[in-house]
């Protein structure tokens, strides 16, 4: 290894085998510290995306969509998870930082969840024309 100085006086090793092309902006940026929750653990991003009910509930739509699927009733199961979906859309739109349902970004959640309740209808709708 050797010394070589920057230019803001303070020393850095570098390896005379690999180039310095990845550190070379590293020392223009301040060091961020870890994430850490108040118990001193590692901050998880799930521990703040929503409420375990929701999600549960959500969970037991999707079962029940499942069972009605299986029983021959795919128009139904289709209608409940879409209607599921639209109803997660609307309650991030209306409620925004307050709603149970998050994962990213209010737009993002609403963008996704409405989208995926209108694109279900469409493509259940689409193919039962073509049969």
């Amino acid at each position: 290894m050797q010394k070589v100085g920057s230019m803001a006086g303070t020393d850095k090793a570098v390896s005379q085998d690999k180039p310095d092309s990845d550190t070379s902006n590293s020392a223009c940026e301040p060091p961020q510290p870890p994430k850490i929750s108040g118990q001193g653990h590692p901050f998880v991003s799930e521990a703040h995306e929503g409420r375990p009910i929701c999600e549960g509930i959500i969970f037991m739509v999707v079962l029940i969509a499942a069972l009605v699927a299986f029983c021959g009733y795919t128009w139904a199961a289709t209608g409940l998870v879409s209607i599921a979906a639209l109803a997660c859309g609307a309650l991030r739109l209306i409620l925004k930082d307050r709603s149970p349902w998050k994962v990213r970004s209010v737009p993002f959640d609403t963008f996704i969840s409405i989208s995926l309740g209108i694109g279900l209808l469409v493509t259940y709708t689409s193919i039962q024309l073509m049969l």
